[in-house]
Order: structure tokens, then sequence, then C-alpha cells
């Protein structure tokens, strides 16, 4: 399953040098003394002892997580590395889905990122996350907006550090996860998927725009609903605390590993610095130009 010599990715501005071939990733250089941010092997690993049965995940401790999925065991450790052990015949997409998505996602975690389940995208320099549960079409609505002409930052997770002025989202990788009904309705401006498994419902497209080197301000977080039409309302703040709280990424890890204060303290401080709203609208295809439309407009209107 591993390739036969290792290769340098990037991803949330973080080298990765991988023992398995990645093309979601955009390709590094590496550094001269053979060094990155984070490693991706291939090992055996067993089954943690202490792992409930039938668990997805298990945190041995807020160092040491496990992904333990029919697909692959993954072990990361101190967010810097991440050994898999693929299960016989995996396809290599489905594989890769689990790297690029949960395995990489805990590890940002472990480095001290505030991970939302969230799409997200640069309008005019400023960051907005679209967030919800899983199918309400967060990615979707960030094709939206690429379709606008707007940059995406992160498809399906939001990697957020908080900083003196205010919450930041950094770049995740020039990917995202698209359904192909959606991409040969709208012809969205990405690069066609590798390396495919007719299984997948989606697949990774490759994006032709640049994304931002540098993190970029947090302005918005749209809590994503279904509706008849398309309204903006705002929400409650000791709502919008919850709203975080539930779509963290690593809600699981938090519970495990008793960082569920911390986490509702990130929280809070992204609830006093940014702005939370909730947006209805039909889930239809035909009506993504307009919820693109509205968010830009919102945001136009409320920077005058």
């Amino acid at each position: 399953m591993a390739t036969a010599n290792t290769a340098t990715y990037e991803a949330f501005g973080l080298t990765v040098r991988s023992a398995f071939d990645v093309p979601e990733l955009p390709a590094a250089e590496t550094a001269p003394d053979g060094r990155a941010d984070v490693t991706i092997t291939e090992e055996r690993i067993p089954r943690p002892l202490s792992a409930a049965s039938g668990s997805t995940f298990h945190a041995v401790t807020e160092r040491e997580y496990y992904l333990l999925y029919d697909a692959a065991t993954v072990r990361i450790l101190d967010g810097k590395s991440i050994a898999v052990d693929p299960a016989p015949d995996v396809p290599s997409e489905v594989l890769r889905h689990v790297l690029v998505g949960p395995a990489l996602n805990h590890l940002l975690d472990q480095r001290g990122y505030f991970v939302l389940h969230a799409s997200t995208v640069s309008i005019d320099g400023r960051a907005v996350a679209f967030v919800g549960e899983s199918g309400v079409g967060k990615t979707t609505t960030a094709m939206a907006c690429l379709l606008d002409g707007h940059r995406i930052l992160s498809d399906d997770v939001a990697a957020i550090a908080l900083d003196d002025a205010g919450p930041v989202v950094r770049s995740g990788y020039p990917s995202m996860k698209l359904d192909p009904e959606a991409v040969e309705a709208f012809d969205p401006p990405v690069e066609p998927p590798e390396q495919v498994h007719s299984g997948r419902p989606r697949h990774f497209y490759g994006l032709r725009h640049d994304q931002p080197a540098t993190p970029v301000p947090l302005e918005r977080i749209y809590l994503l609903e279904d509706g008849e039409t398309i309204e903006v309302d705002a929400v409650r703040p000791d709502e919008q605390v919850m709203a975080l709280v539930d779509n963290t990424y690593t809600l699981g890890a938090l519970e495990a590993d008793g960082q569920a204060v911390s986490n509702f303290t990130a929280c809070g401080e992204i609830v006093d610095m940014t702005e939370i709203k909730r947006l209805r609208r039909p889930r239809t295809l035909d009506m993504l130009p307009d919820v693109a439309a509205r968010v830009q407009s919102e945001l136009k209107s409320e920077s005058c």
C-alpha cells in the first residue's frame, strides 16, 4: 500500500513526509536535513487493549490517539506522527480519505488548533465558516462561494488559532470533496479527481487557485439549517457557544482526555470576537448562487 519512496507534501502550513501517495496534497520541498513537521508511516498497529469494543476512536492520552476503522487502524502521536495500518486490499482513495480527513484533523488538535467541523472560504480577505451537521451542505455552500470568485480555505474542517487580534483560520490544502452531480451541474474551477474508487459518493477535486500562505481573520460563522427560503437570523450567545461545542471536530477526544473545559473556554473566546448567525436555505442546487450572493451582501452591508 505504501509507495517505495516517501514524498513530501504541505497541509495546513505543515510539511508532511508520507509513505503513501496523497495527490490531494501539494508537493513541498524536502528540508536539507530531511526533517518534516509531520511524518506518515505504514506499520502494524495492534488495537489498544483499553479501547471499548466497537469504538472508532480511542485516546490513551491527549498526545496519543487511535482511529479504529474498517479501512485502517491509525495512531496519532504528539501532533507529529501518523502511523497507518491499512486493511488488506483497501482502495487507495478510501485510505486517503482517512489520512487527509480524520487522521490529519486529530493531529491538528494535538498541535493546539481549535478544529471546527466547517468548510471555510476567504471573502475580501476575511474568513467565513459554514458549520452544521454532516450532510447539511457545508462543502456545497463553500463551492457556491468558489463559483462567485472567492477562495476556499479548507473543506470540512477549520483549523482555528486564537491570537491577540482574534481567531484566525489556517488554509488547509487545495482540494475539496465534491459530489460529481454538483460538479457536472455547475462546472466549478476544479481539477478532476485522481485515483478514484467507484464506491465513493464524493471525490477530491483539486482547486485551481492559490491559498493564502498566512492565516486569515475569522469574520463570520454561519450555522447552516434547512429552510423554505433564504434567511439569516441572529443566534443567542449561549446557543452560539453550544453550537461551537457540538461542532468541535475532535469532540470524542475532548470527552476522552479531559480537554472539555479548555475547549469550552476557546468556544467562548471565538463567540466574543466573531459574529455567528443562522443561515437557513432550501437545500437545492439551483439556489446555490442566491445563497452565495446573500452571504456576500451580508458581509458588505455590515462592513460599511
